[in-house]
């Protein structure tokens, strides 16, 4: 047989691979480059709109969670409604922190008015009401840190006979009998939209006390849009489903004013072809648009707001851009791998003159899976100091481990064994209350992050529970420690009884127990609740003793956007306000 160089058989394959390399390299480039392109383009293109997302997120947060909490306050506090300067100067305190927040109100059901203004563009800010001089005359007034009301600006203009349970914002709620959005529109005076929420309040009784309304300055959306360090020729816009434009990355008008009349631009209506073509083409989704002999890469995602409304933003980039970038660097890694080739070819002949056959000596002996071939190395293996250092070493290694191997494996498997068992048990402790045989706080901390990403990634609903035994202390000073580890022992007991074997019930600390559940309904859980409650009453777990529980719920649909750790705060802060409001019951 024909015996073959150590040096041809690396340094020849080397070089037909270094020439086949290249060549392969060089045209799946300019065959896949379109495909890579692509991928490049969209990335580019979900970035921005992930930016835009947040943003409009962000801004339109504090419209819900503003006149959430003023409903709320007012639902539990009718009485604010007596004194409507309070009001006032709470409105204007919580606008503060929201540069672009034009509007905090409040419209009583017998026609009074009061509100935190603040034009779009944050150049001034007061109080309005339309009580403080004479009935139903609105008129502005300067914020006063002692009495909220302060002087009346005398440069604003009044209006006579205002009343605010004829305007749209008050109407919308009163008939939707929940929040809900207003219209997008200008502000009158100004070169900016507006968007806002409207939430009815109603009292115990169900009885209409007012509306409550929030409303924000779009142009902050416009502002963010031009801001984007955008690609040469690439747009960004914002729009509702009907194509009317909210916000673009172009300095144009986003609304026409004929003689008062104010008229939205959409997008098919834009002076910008490439804005008509979009128009045209206005609906979620990867596309590709042609204009004047540019192709764009087109995508439009929703976004989702509070209360079923929806807006979309759309990103458009060039090709030439992103597939001008990517053929350069096709080009440039073919040199550098053609380059990358030729340099292994030359090192190879080295190896194989001075490396590869002392390297294939020790291959075949470790490959023979054998000490003993180990042991039969030649010595001196090579004349370079390393590799024959090595062969030296392996042998060495070889006559230790013939040694160390015939106890070895038995040692291992007692440790296994050992470690093991050790750790079963550490495990079963750390997680367990040792009274009630529940979770502790350890295990409910493992568990339930478990669930909430359950949850999360199969669009579950979630729930978390936390109720505490109403006196508890009253219980342990009066009939000892004793009796009250009995009613925490009677109290889990019957906790794990009305719920799924696969819930999460814990003993989150002292008398407070902590529950979570995935895929269980509000009623359901509201059902278990009661009949929890209702089992403390018929089979107390106390004799002569009877024991309530306080519950504080949080109950969540997907998506799920919370964590635990406000998840946790939430449901503590309902727990207080059961505890508050007379115990033995369920805030949720």
């Amino acid at each position: 047989m024909k015996q073959i160089s150590l040096w041809g058989l690396i340094v020849v394959p080397f070089a037909l691979l270094a020439t086949l390399g290249g060549a392969t390299v060089y045209l799946f480039s300019t065959v896949t480059v379109s495909n890579v392109s692509d991928n490049v383009g969209l990335h580019y293109v979900h970035e921005i709109e992930a930016r835009v997302y947040d943003r409009v997120t962000e801004l339109i947060e504090p419209l819900n969670t503003i006149a959430q909490l003023n409903r709320d306050a007012l639902v539990h506090h009718p009485e604010y409604l007596e004194n409507l300067d309070f009001l006032a100067g709470r409105f204007y305190e919580q606008a503060v922190s929201y540069p672009y927040m034009t509007f905090i109100s409040l419209a009583t059901a017998d026609g009074r008015y009061v509100n935190s203004t603040r034009d779009p563009f944050g150049s001034s800010h007061h109080i309005a009401t339309n009580y403080t001089t004479e009935p139903n005359s609105l008129e502005a007034f300067y914020y006063d840190p002692v009495s909220f009301v302060g002087a009346r600006i005398e440069t604003e203009p009044s209006f006579k006979n205002y009343n605010p349970t004829t305007r749209p914002f008050y109407q919308d709620a009163v008939v939707a009998g929940d929040v809900v959005w207003s219209s997008i529109a200008p502000y009158f005076g100004y070169q900016s939209l507006g968007v806002g929420l409207s939430a009815p309040i109603y009292d115990q009784d169900g009885k209409l006390l007012g509306v409550t309304a929030t409303s924000v300055a779009l142009v902050a959306l416009d502002k963010y849009l031009q801001s984007i360090n955008l690609v040469d020729s690439a747009y960004v816009f914002l729009a509702e489903q009907n194509g009317d434009l909210i916000a673009s990355s172009r300095k144009v008008a986003l609304f026409n004013n004929d003689n008062g009349v104010s008229t939205r631009l959409s997008l098919s209506a834009h002076s910008d072809q490439v804005f008509q073509r979009a128009g045209e083409r206005f609906a979620p989704g990867t596309q590709r648009i042609a204009v004047d002999g540019e192709t764009f890469l087109y995508h439009v995602r929703p976004v989702e707001l509070p209360y079923g409304q929806t807006w979309y933003v759309g990103v458009l980039i060039p090709e030439s851009y992103y597939k001008g970038i990517l053929t350069e660097y096709s080009q440039a890694m073919v040199l550098i791998i053609l380059l990358i080739f030729v340099s292994i070819a030359l090192a190879g002949s080295l190896i194989a003159r001075f490396i590869g056959r002392p390297i294939l000596l020790l291959n075949d002996a470790v490959n023979a899976n054998s000490l003993e071939r180990i042991r039969e190395i030649p010595q001196p293996l090579s004349h370079v100091r390393e590799v024959n250092s090595l062969g030296e070493g392996l042998q060495g290694m070889a006559y230790k481990l013939s040694d160390v191997l015939q106890n070895l494996e038995q040692k291992v498997a007692q440790r296994t064994s050992h470690l093991k068992d050790e750790n079963e048990l550490l495990l079963e402790q750390s997680s367990t209350d040792e009274l009630t045989g529940l979770y502790n706080r350890r295990g409910f901390n493992l568990l339930s992050e478990q669930a909430l990403r359950q949850a999360a990634q199969f669009d579950q609903s979630f729930c978390i529970v936390l109720c505490d035994i109403d006196h508890f202390k009253r219980v342990n000073d009066s009939h000892g420690h004793s009796v009250g580890d009995q009613a925490l022992i009677g109290v889990a007991q019957v906790l794990q009884s009305h719920f799924r074997a696969h819930d999460i019930v814990a003993r989150y600390g002292g008398e407070e127990f902590m529950l979570i559940t995935v895929n269980m309904s509000k009623e359901d859980i509201l059902v278990r609740l009661n009949s929890v409650r209702q089992s403390l009453i018929t089979q107390p777990v106390l004799k002569d003793l009877p024991i309530t529980l306080s519950f504080g719920m949080t109950h969540l649909t997907p998506p799920i956007e919370m964590d635990l750790e406000a998840l946790v705060n939430d449901v503590d802060a309902k727990l207080y306000q059961a505890k508050n409001t007379g115990r033995d019951k369920i805030v949720g």
